[in-house]
């Protein structure tokens, strides 16, 4: 019966501290993110609302090695985010964790801007720190070694993951990170247009071993070497399905390996790397492992560069579907956008996971179409499966056999269906050249979540009053 007793007990302490946690609310609760997480215990959350936060209090937080969860309102939407803003006006950085902070120490959902500091312009991490940072936004921060993250010492390993790093600089390294010793895990996440003098997206150096998995990293600059990625001094970087493309710099514009009397490692395995004959340098007595499955094809970005900067892939990309086949997401795990991080046959190769078009019923009247008749409209029904609604559908998306846009929409909430109108003299143009007796037409569009539809219906033709 002891024996009993004693389970009991056990079984209390373990589940009353999250049986007690608390939410604390800024600004309603208090008027500072450091004055909340000061109120907390650990395994309490802090939940910021939008708005832009700056000023003592709002900079430099430090969780003071408790764990801790800090959000903002809501992490998985950008809106929120994009609007939850840490300004350091600079002057320090956004968050430094210092105190072993453990993996279940979290930031989520913040755009950290206008950091500065000597190491780490946003976040600096150290002395066997391993936060987890997640669906966050860098930009504009700066620092002589790692412009918007620097992790320091031996057992230093955060996750950063589900993160854009845009736009921060390094006045030596580490545009977007500096690794001194350290292990962080870099993943889904979205490393672009940072720049540097060696290794404007990611330096590592002193016998770190960062793991970079399911990233893009994508037209950053670096003044004198490694418009990518930098290893120096028996670092040993891996990269797995990540895209290194289009970095620019005067030599090694994407990836240097080098040493100072010490051997550096590089491996990459299911990454897009662009030309490594000539943008990859690797000193004496250093290596780059060249794993399975490295394509050098241009990945097909939607719009690279300004002023559009979209570096999702289009469909025909050479990146999708070839990620690693034996690549396994962790439980939830989800690209930069929120998606799933298979859409496919196989994980692909870069931050963004391209959905697949899911099929939809749609129904197009008239069923008969006279060529050379007068008419206003084409008229199409699109019925979705159940899961969805018609509010889902992203309306300006819509096209009819990838050319024709809708010129007239409707929704009916009561018949769950969305109906939109073609221009009917558009459709006839289209098919005035057939010689077939029956047309195929083909809508495909877009769901507010990202998600690709596609539906078709055939349809009778008649011409000059024959069929």
């Amino acid at each position: 019966m002891m024996h009993i007793k004693i389970k009991i007990w056990l079984l209390v302490l373990l589940i009353t501290p999250l049986a007690t946690a608390a939410v604390h609310n800024v600004p309603a609760d208090y008027s500072t993110i450091q004055a909340a997480v000061n109120a907390c215990s650990s395994f309490d959350t802090v939940i910021v609302a939008p708005g832009t936060y700056k000023g003592s209090g709002n900079r430099d937080i430090n969780l003071n090695g408790k764990t801790i969860f800090l959000q903002s309102t809501n992490p998985a939407d950008p809106i929120t985010v994009g609007t939850t803003i840490i300004d350091c006006e600079g002057y320090g950085r956004g968050f430094v964790f210092q105190m072993a902070e453990n993996g279940g120490s979290t930031v989520a959902g913040f755009t950290i801007t206008n950091g500065y500091g000597l190491m780490g312009g946003a976040v600096y991490c150290s002395n066997n720190s391993s936060p987890l940072i997640t669906n966050c936004v860098f930009i504009n921060n700066s620092a002589y070694l790692g412009g918007a993250i620097a992790c320091a010492n031996t057992n230093t390993s955060p996750k950063i993951t589900n993160c854009t790093i845009k736009a921060n600089s390094a006045f030596i390294g580490g545009g977007a990170i500096y690794c001194n010793g350290a292990s962080p895990n870099i993943a889904n996440s979205l490393i672009i247009e940072n720049s540097a003098q060696k290794g404007a997206a990611v330096y590592s150096d002193n016998a770190g071993k960062p793991v970079i998995e399911n990233c893009t990293i994508t037209q950053n600059t670096a003044a004198s070497s490694a418009g990518g990625i930098y290893c120096y001094q028996s670092s040993n970087l891996t990269a797995n399905n990540t895209i290194i493309w289009a970095n620019t710099a005067p030599s090694a514009a994407e990836i240097q390996v080098a040493n100072s009397g010490l051997a550096t490692i590089v491996q990459l395995s299911y990454c897009d790397v662009r030309n490594p004959a000539e943008n990859i340098i690797c000193a004496p007595g250093c290596s780059v492992i060249w794993g399975t499955g490295n394509i050098d094809i241009d990945p097909n970005f939607v719009a690279p560069g300004p002023p559009q900067n979209d570096y999702h892939l289009l469909k025909n990309s050479p990146c999708v579907n070839a990620g690693d086949p034996a690549f396994i997401p962790a439980s939830g795990e989800i690209d930069i956008d929120g998606n799933p991080r298979i859409a496919g046959t196989k994980v692909d190769i870069g931050a963004d996971e391209v959905m697949l078009a899911i099929a939809i019923d749609i129904e197009i009247t008239p069923k008969t179409l006279n060529l050379q008749s007068s008419g206003n409209w084409v008229n199409c029904f699109i019925i979705l499966d159940d899961g969805y609604a018609p509010t889902d559908v992203n309306i300006p998306s819509i096209r009819l056999n990838d050319n024709i846009a809708p010129a007239w929409s409707n929704i009916d909430q009561e018949e769950q269906k969305v109906l939109v109108k073609f221009d009917r003299s558009e459709v006839q143009q289209m098919l005035l050249d057939t010689r077939e007796i029956s047309a195929t037409l083909i809508v495909t569009g877009r769901l507010n979540d990202g998600t690709d539809f596609q539906g078709e219906d055939t349809i009778r033709l008649v011409t000059k009053g024959k069929n």
